[in-house]
């Protein structure tokens, strides 16, 4: 039997949860692997954990001790051919946060509304996902007892949808379970479901994919993974979706209002939008009063700005992505909040993007804001980026896509300049997408949308 491992935050880690689109839950019951493991006892504690992984990748014990990782070059293959295939039970394991049990832990996962903090489990989904990924490595150059050559990094979250009617309890463990669902040259899918203990048996609360990349030792090149071999008809399609996903991405960068200008539809709701608030009797464009029930976009964001000191560290001495993420969704979940009055359920997390790394002692700007809104339904957009203190450039870092619902719907926002205008169109897509109501990123709403 795999073991059950026991994780907690491995870095300094509001929220309930809401209905997850039909869509989505017939795609992810499509590429579960059904694998579990019911053998408590070889249980290992969070340290055993986290010692096995500082010994995997040979990290340093403290911020200031520098080791040098450049002889582990020489193990990375050189083809992929060299490398033996893999499967996805090969990687699977499972991993409970023991809320239950521990009281201490518990303070730091509960919420003031008494439900568990969503940025908190953002960060064990992310170290899990690191975890899954190098069990998916075999290594023949790797000798034993040598630390392993790759450095796992997490290239983006493709998405997070909650079920409906599912609330986390902050006294019930919690279960993340997973597997290496696809994996190319460089980079690997990990699917991982989270599950809480209640009236005697697991129930799943959510499920995320993480897209992650192997890169060499000292983090500057890519490196070769371990090729993933589906065995069964379940797995084939679980490859095959990962296959799609990868698809599905490429058209987002393809399809980005930044690449191409919006289409029939969007133009012609942007026009609609903006003759809402213009002055036909003055023969005035200017947007002076907002629309009734309706607000402007621009009043409707928060921004933070935070000093990434060592504690915020993964083991290369970068800022941990599961701590950004945190540190975006509560952004993100405040900036819902006092828009709306009303205390958000997080529906889906999407298409988080982690475009560079942040370094230690980087200062670290925050900017959220609700950039579209339909019925009881909140889109929000939170960007992060690296202030420079010298020049005040900021360069951005990552993008993340919310999506929280509220018992009452609130005012409807409405773009002020040509720049929200883009935002709220960028937001409707990222909306309408895991609402199912479209099947990519830039799909067309009716004929004349489609590019010749």
């Amino acid at each position: 039997m795999k073991p059950i491992l026991t994780l907690l935050p491995l870095a300094s880690r509001v929220g309930a949860y809401g209905p997850m689109s039909r869509s989505a839950r017939t795609c992810f019951q499509a590429r579960r692997l059904h694998l579990e493991s019911s053998d408590n006892s070889g249980t290992k504690t969070v340290r055993d954990v986290i010692s096995s992984l500082s010994a995997k990748v040979g990290a340093a014990k403290s911020f200031t001790q520098v080791l040098d990782r450049s002889f582990l070059l020489e193990l990375l293959p050189k083809s992929q051919d060299e490398l033996p295939p893999r499967s996805m039970k090969d990687s699977f394991d499972s991993a409970v946060i023991p809320l239950e049990s521990e009281v201490r832990l518990r303070e730091k996962y509960v919420t003031f509304l008494g439900g568990v903090r969503v940025g908190r489990l953002l960060e064990d989904l992310d170290v899990f996902a690191v975890w899954l990924c190098y069990k998916h490595l075999e290594n023949p150059r790797q000798k034993e007892n040598m630390p392993s050559p790759y450095s796992i990094v997490t290239a983006l979250v493709d998405r997070i949808d909650f079920n409906q009617g599912v609330m986390l309890r902050p006294d019930r463990d919690i279960r993340l379970s997973g597997h290496v669902s696809w994996a190319g040259r460089s980079s690997m899918e990990a699917i991982i479901k989270v599950e809480q203990f209640n009236e005697g048996e697991w129930q799943q609360v959510t499920r995320a994919v993480f897209v992650m990349v192997a890169r060499d030792p000292l983090n500057q090149g890519s490196a070769l993974v371990n090729p993933l071999v589906p065995e069964t008809a379940e797995e084939k399609r679980i490859f095959q979706a990962g296959e799609i996903n990868k698809l599905h991405r490429k058209v987002i960068q393809q399809e980005s209002l930044f690449r191409v200008p919006p289409n029939e539809t969007e133009k012609s709701l942007v026009h609609e939008v903006f003759m809402s608030m213009a002055n036909p009797e003055q023969l005035s464009f200017a947007s002076k009063n907002v629309p009734e029930n309706s607000v402007w976009m621009e009043n409707h964001k928060l921004k933070n700005l935070i000093i990434c000191h060592p504690e915020h560290r993964n083991r290369f001495k970068k800022v941990f992505g599961g701590f950004l993420m945190r540190q975006a969704y509560e952004l993100g979940w405040a900036c819902a909040f006092t828009y709306s009055k009303q205390r958000p359920r997080i529906l889906h997390i999407d298409d988080i993007m982690f475009r560079r790394p942040v370094e230690i002692g980087s200062l670290l700007y925050l900017n959220s804001q609700v950039v579209y809104t339909e019925g009881t339904h909140i889109q929000v957009s939170t960007k992060a980026s690296v202030m420079d203190a010298v020049t005040s450039e900021i360069s951005l870092t990552n993008i993340f896509h919310f999506t929280y619902e509220v018992k009452q719907p609130g005012p409807t926002v409405l773009p002020r300049t040509y720049h929200e205008g883009m935002l709220y169109l960028d937001g409707r897509r990222h909306y309408q997408l895991v609402r199912g109501l479209r099947k990519f990123y830039g799909q067309g709403e009716v004929p004349s949308d489609t590019r010749i």
